[in-house]
């Protein structure tokens, strides 16, 4: 039997192919072996030796999916993390899209209220401007009033009466205010 042949026995009474290999390195497949000194050179290995490697073996495993699902679960939190930065600064765009938006709004509003003001203002100033003719139209014709009153008093005046004329004093002196 050559190596080949007695790896593929083994293998076909569950032995790994690793396993296999390691237990047959100690016969010499020069001399031809057959499967009686193959199945004695192997007993030493499939006893306890076989078990204890089994045990590292899962061992071995186990450590290797642990590691495998903490390597996984920091691929997670790093892919969490980068989708995180990437979307920060979108998140910080719409931020401050969603006020300039806000404030653009708001500027409009303004300016159209800026404009009613204006526009109020104007006529304000207009109305005013009337008012201050119209004043002084009022001021010339009391003005009038008042100098055709003192003539027609000083006229009164020249009579003999003093009743008369302390009546007209008095009256006069109400029209001045």
């Amino acid at each position: 039997m050559n190596k080949s042949q007695a790896i593929k026995l083994l293998e076909s009474e569950a032995w790994t192919k690793a396993d296999a290999m390691r237990a047959l390195e100690i016969i010499d497949f020069s001399t031809n072996p057959d499967e009686i000194t193959i199945r004695r050179a192997i007993s030493r290995f499939a006893g306890s030796e076989l078990i204890k490697r089994q045990r590292l073996q899962a061992a071995q495993k186990g450590l290797v999916t642990k590691k495998t699902k903490e390597i996984e679960l920091m691929e997670q939190e790093y892919a969490a993390k980068i989708d995180q930065v990437k979307k920060y600064p979108k998140q910080e765009r719409e931020k401050y899209d969603a006020e300039i938006k806000s404030l653009s709004q708001r500027n409009n509003i303004l300016e159209v209220e800026l404009k009613t003001i204006y526009s109020q203002n104007k006529n304000l100033t207009e109305v005013n401007e009337q008012l201050k003719k119209d004043n002084k139209s009022l001021k010339n014709l009391v003005d009038q009033i008042r100098l055709k009153l003192a003539m027609n008093t000083k006229e009164i005046l020249k009579y003999e009466d003093s009743e008369i004329r302390k009546a007209v004093i008095t009256f006069f002196k109400w029209t001045l205010g």
